[in-house]
């Protein structure tokens, strides 16, 4: 049968095992029916239906330099190429995430880069997770 192992609310993992006795008295071990959808990363609760419910958390992805720079669009592009000619901040992101040996979805290097890109007008919230793959 399988299994999932809740902690705190949420699903932290799913096993398959013929004895619920093997999982630590700590967790919750919830028997999940044959076809029931439970993903690790989710919400638990008995009383709700479904009983597993919330987004995944995706995991962090991560790019070469140019890979990432491939995420935005030319005219993106240019636009930060302008931008870092009279913003300093700018100028720093654009010259760091160029010179990445990698860049991570959940560094908080890129994070605070990209964030500053949108609070200077240069992408929206949308566009910064999608470039993110958020």
């Amino acid at each position: 049968m399988r299994i999932s192992i809740v902690d705190d609310g949420k699903v932290v993992n799913i096993i398959a095992a013929d004895d619920l006795g093997l999982v630590p008295s700590k967790y919750v071990a919830v028997t999940l029916e044959e076809s029931e959808p439970c993903e690790i990363g989710q919400s638990y609760d008995a009383a709700a239906n479904p009983r597993f419910f919330g987004d995944v958390p995706r995991p962090p992805q991560a790019w070469t330099a140019y890979e990432f720079l491939l995420r935005f669009t030319a005219q993106e592009r240019a636009a930060f190429r302008a931008a870092a000619a009279t913003d300093a901040q700018v100028a720093d992101f654009q010259q760091l995430a160029q010179a990445a040996q990698e860049i991570r979805s959940d560094d908080p290097m890129t994070l605070a880069g990209m964030d500053y890109l949108v609070s200077v007008g240069l992408l929206s919230s949308a566009r910064r997770a999608e470039i993110l793959g958020l």
